[in-house]
């Protein structure tokens, strides 16, 4: 999932100019303000290479798997305890400029991927480990403490921050949806003669592009072309055995997931629009379903309106190993996981 944000051009600058920053830095640093018995600056750079890397490099899922957040923070804590061994033991803010600078973004990567427990450990033993080395009475332990304050901020920041993304995000899809149902309920009123030059209109929108290709242009086709023709037949077929149940937002996403290879089955039994509560609860269901999906099958079914059941959503596990997990939408629009 995170890895869609990582094609965003803005957010990849910030990346690369925070990289080359700590990179830069770190050399200005390393010869300025460590001790003659420092470690090599290469096996600082590595040991925090390692405990950085699976923070910030792209993955399919915002969280990181469980097993590894253990082995990060040996790995993260053992960078600290390297790179302060490179410095006296008179702690000052130039010293301790760039720990400060490559340390706090690391807790924060963690609190961004939904650890917040596992970063604000870090962060406090990493502040711990630079108090406990510091031994100058004369610049006491308290006053170094107060060198904490800004990146203290930084992790509320990054803990208060996404919250408000994610709330926004919310209301956006919610009036998103109240559109969608909007224009679902002025489709009903039209005649069938409207609807079926809307239906023309939407299949050609997708088939004319592919379509010009294959009429047009006699070089051979690409396998990325023909991933294309794939999941635009897909759509297509989405489109009419879900003609009720689906809308921009989970062709959206069903496309994404099927990218990533998973299989998307989307089957209307019913045959008429489902209620605005059910229509909005669904659209909020199927994105977070496909956008969390990595593999395995994805069925979303809505039964007759007489069914107790208004639309159910399964995914068979994104691995043999991962547990069958499943969505029901009553009626009412009111949400069960199973």
């Amino acid at each position: 999932m995170l890895a869609k944000y990582y094609r965003s051009r803005v957010l990849t600058l910030i990346l690369g100019t925070v990289t080359l920053l700590i990179l830069g830095s770190f050399f200005f640093w390393y010869d300025r303000y460590t001790v003659t018995r420092a470690p090599h600056w290469a096996i600082l750079l590595s040991l925090y290479a390692l405990a950085a890397l699976p923070v910030f490099l792209p993955t399919k899922r915002l969280a990181l798997p469980d097993v590894m957040l253990p082995i990060m923070m040996v790995l993260a804590l053992n960078s600290v305890d390297t790179t302060l061994s490179a410095i006296s033991h008179s702690i000052t803010f130039s010293n301790l400029s760039w720990p400060l600078m490559a340390y706090t973004p690391l807790a924060a990567g963690l609190v961004l991927r939904r650890h917040t427990f596992f970063g604000w450990l870090f962060f406090c033993s990493f502040a711990v480990l630079v108090l406990s080395w510091h031994t100058n009475y004369f610049d006491t332990r308290l006053t170094l403490s107060t060198e904490f304050a800004i990146p203290f901020l930084l992790m509320l920041v990054s803990m208060i921050v996404p919250k408000q993304i994610e709330q926004a995000i919310s209301k956006t899809r919610q009036a998103h949806g109240m559109r969608i149902i909007a224009d679902a309920g002025r489709a009903e009123e039209t005649d069938m003669g409207a609807i079926a030059t809307q239906r023309v209109q939407e299949v050609r929108a997708l088939t004319e592009d592919m379509l010009h290709r294959i009429a047009y242009n006699e070089s051979p086709v690409t396998r990325t072309e023909m991933d294309e023709f794939r999941f635009t037949e897909a759509q297509l077929r989405d489109t009419i055995r879900g003609r009720y149940i689906v809308n921009k937002e989970i062709l959206d996403a069903a496309w994404l997931a099927r990218q990533r290879g998973v299989k998307v089955d989307i089957l209307d039994e019913r045959g008429s629009a489902l209620p605005s509560r059910v229509s909005l609860a669904l659209t909020q269901c199927a994105v977070d379903l496909f956008d969390n999906a990595s593999g395995g099958t994805i069925t979303v079914r809505a039964f007759p309106a007489d069914d107790q059941t208004a639309v159910m959503l399964v995914h068979d596990g994104n691995s043999e190993d991962e547990e069958p997990s499943a969505i029901e939408i009553s009626q009412t629009g009111v949400i069960e996981r199973f």
